[in-house]
């Protein structure tokens, strides 16, 4: 597969479980707290599942039920995410060349890299280095990205005062649609906005999902392309159509959030 041969958690407060809705008991949160904190330290190596429970000492099959109810991905996709991730990191900051961060972040194929590189943030390795020089030179435009759909849904994002104050007066708002309840790919359909204001987005068969996130006024390539603590929402979308402006609270990205993997500037520049 192209990957290179490997070389106590506090309680945390219960949070919305993704698929159900309800409220998570701490076991479950600490469970995906120190699941996500080994495989941040770990993402060099080739670690299995089966090396994850037993780190943690649970089944692989209760780890994975519960890793992916409260993260809202699987334990080892979340842990090719944070590879990814870190490949933004080193591409952009670092401005590693596409072998050397191939190899930097535990794969062996470059060929591999490049291809799930190109799936799960929306571009090449190569071409993100020149996305960011561009996102560097200039402010992003204001730009929709919209496929025909018989529905449409109407979203209002609600952050707290104290937040609003922090960003600026003309932060970047996207809001897209996705198939699954993670940033990973292009959206469906999406909409960059300056100012947090309500967008209207069809409602697309098999993308289920709308997530959002806010970078401040001002943001720099980094938090654009590969922001390591961003603002994020997330919701299903309602079986049923919802009369006016569905309201989307936003809160600072928990510890085991999925990194926000898509590059979604490069549907700008």
């Amino acid at each position: 597969d192209g990957l290179m041969p490997p070389g106590s958690a506090r309680s945390v407060p219960a949070v919305d479980d993704v698929h159900t809705g309800r409220l998570l008991d701490e076991t479950a949160a600490d469970l995906a707290l120190r699941a996500t904190r080994y495989l941040r330290t770990r993402f060099r190596e080739r670690v299995t599942v089966g090396d994850l429970s037993a780190h943690l000492a649970y089944s692989p099959s209760h780890l994975t039920r519960v890793f992916t109810s409260v993260v809202g991905t699987s334990p080892m996709d979340y842990l090719a995410a944070w590879r990814l991730h870190e490949a933004k990191h080193l591409l952009i900051t670092h401005r590693l060349g596409v072998a050397e961060t191939c190899h930097e972040v535990g794969y062996t194929s470059v060929g591999t890299f490049s291809r799930r590189f190109l799936r799960d943030v929306g571009t090449s390795p190569g071409s993100l280095r020149g996305i960011a020089d561009r996102v560097a030179e200039r402010t992003q435009p204001a730009v929709s990205l919209l496929v025909p759909a018989a529905g449409r849904i109407c979203i209002r994002l609600d952050s707290p005062e104290e937040m609003r104050r922090t960003l600026g007066p003309a932060p970047y708002q996207w809001v897209g649609t996705f198939p699954r309840p993670v940033p990973s790919g292009l959206p469906t359909s999406g909409s960059l906005r300056r100012h947090i204001d309500e967008v209207e987005l069809p409602m697309v068969p098999g993308s289920p999902w709308i997530l959002a996130t806010i970078f401040p006024d001002g943001a720099d390539v980094h938090e654009q392309l590969a922001p390591t603590n961003p603002l994020v929402a997330r919701l299903r979308v309602p079986a049923e159509s919802v009369p006016g402006p569905i309201t989307l609270p936003v809160r600072a990205a928990l510890p085991w959030d999925p990194a926000v993997l898509v590059a979604l500037a490069a549907m700008v520049v």
